[in-house]
């Protein structure tokens, strides 16, 4: 839950490195009890992040029938819920909140089964273009931006919609404008007959 995320992530902060934190709480009593805990991985994988993982022949001394994939946990103090805990906690749940409205616009969004999307340029990021087109971002990359084309904000543009990426924050929807299935999907939104069918395109 988020008040169990958000005291994770204040009990990470007293420690260096990435550690790995589990809070779990009791809903009838409001206690709370806090661990670290470590991934067991194989041994010839070797340690990627020591602070949170422990070789498979060192965590079977520790628990002999433990596998991969597996924890081992070991308390810690918790920290007061009070008012960081309290802060923290309402942090989580408004990221969460937002996570949910954007994938609740995603979704409409796609719902409608466009294979073009039009909207206006918004901004740079790291050198890819964010359009806006209502509430909804997507993301057109350089290598996907037809040659020598000078695009600025507030410019009306169209792209194909090639893939949607959630891991992406603020613009999951990737696009392109140098995409043959572009062109295609153009000509047959203004040429009435290849949308009948009487004309089809080969190639582009």
């Amino acid at each position: 839950g988020a008040v169990e995320s958000a005291l994770a992530q204040a009990t990470k902060k007293l420690y260096q490195g990435e550690v790995d934190i589990r809070v779990s709480i009791d809903r009838d009593s409001g206690n709370y009890e806090t661990f670290r805990r470590w991934l067991v991985v194989p041994d010839d994988a070797g340690l990627q992040n020591p602070e949170a993982e422990e070789l498979l022949m060192d965590a079977q001394e520790r628990i002999q029938d433990i596998e991969v994939g597996e924890y081992i946990e070991e308390g810690v103090e918790s920290v007061p819920i009070g008012r960081i805990g309290a802060m923290a906690a309402k942090q989580v749940i408004l990221q969460k909140i937002r996570d949910a409205e954007r994938e609740m616009l995603l979704n409409d969004f796609m719902s409608r089964g466009e294979r073009i999307f039009t909207g206006t340029v918004k901004r740079m990021d790291k050198g890819d273009i964010i359009v806006e087109s209502g509430r909804v971002e997507g993301r057109l990359r350089r290598s996907e931006m037809i040659s020598k084309e000078n695009l600025r904000s507030g410019q009306p543009l169209s792209a194909m919609i090639m893939d949607v990426d959630l891991t992406l924050r603020g613009a999951p929807i990737i696009l392109s404008r140098s995409a043959p299935e572009f062109m295609i999907e153009l000509f047959r939104q203004e040429v009435p007959e290849i949308e009948q069918g009487l004309l089809e395109i080969k190639s582009c």
